[in-house]
């Protein structure tokens, strides 16, 4: 099924697997389903494609304000990661991010309130480097990313440090990332 989609990670394959069985319970077509599936794309900020830029993705994933967030999208990735985290302190415990960092990020880049602290913890696990802006987050990363690789947007916090909301900061990583080309 993953073939036949551009969404990404095991979370949305179960979710697209429970969508097509409630279609299939009240008589929509497996043809109807897949061709729905194949056109449709998953809404802005949420592990969205940016750019592929010198074989480097950018996924824009400015939507996961929370921990459970963060660690979806980390799961959600096949290739290795630059994470790109921070924005506002709301007092979370990032300890449980620390091993998936292990196994699928080369570095983080923080940013924000909490660049420090979650720069402090996530160097547990990979490099990593705390930073003030979003645009210094993303200028490190790229020095980092490596062809084959993918600079992943998951903040993990809200916002408000910064920008006006989720969708203000998806779309300053989005005005950066163009600005690359």
């Amino acid at each position: 099924m993953e073939r036949d989609t551009s969404l990404r990670g095991l979370h949305n394959i179960e979710n697209t697997m429970a969508a097509f069985a409630a279609c299939k319970a009240i008589g929509i077509s497996a043809k109807t389903m897949r061709e729905a599936l194949h056109g449709y794309a998953p809404p802005p900020h949420r592990c969205e494609l940016i750019a592929t830029l010198d074989g480097v993705e950018y996924l824009n994933d400015s939507k996961a304000t929370n921990l459970h967030a963060l660690e979806s999208a980390l799961r959600s990735q096949t290739r290795p990661i630059v994470l790109i985290a921070g924005g506002k302190d709301k007092g979370l415990d990032y300890s449980s991010v620390v091993p998936l960092l292990k196994e699928k990020a080369l570095a983080t880049i923080t940013f924000g309130q909490i660049a420090r602290p979650l720069a402090a913890l996530f160097s547990n696990a990979v490099a990593s480097q705390s930073v003030l802006t979003l645009a210094e987050a993303v200028t490190a990363a790229r020095s980092l990313a490596p062809h084959g690789s993918t600079i992943l947007l998951s903040p993990g916090t809200s916002s408000f440090d910064q920008f006006t909301g989720y969708e203000q900061r998806g779309n300053a990583f989005r005005d950066i990332v163009h600005q690359l080309r």
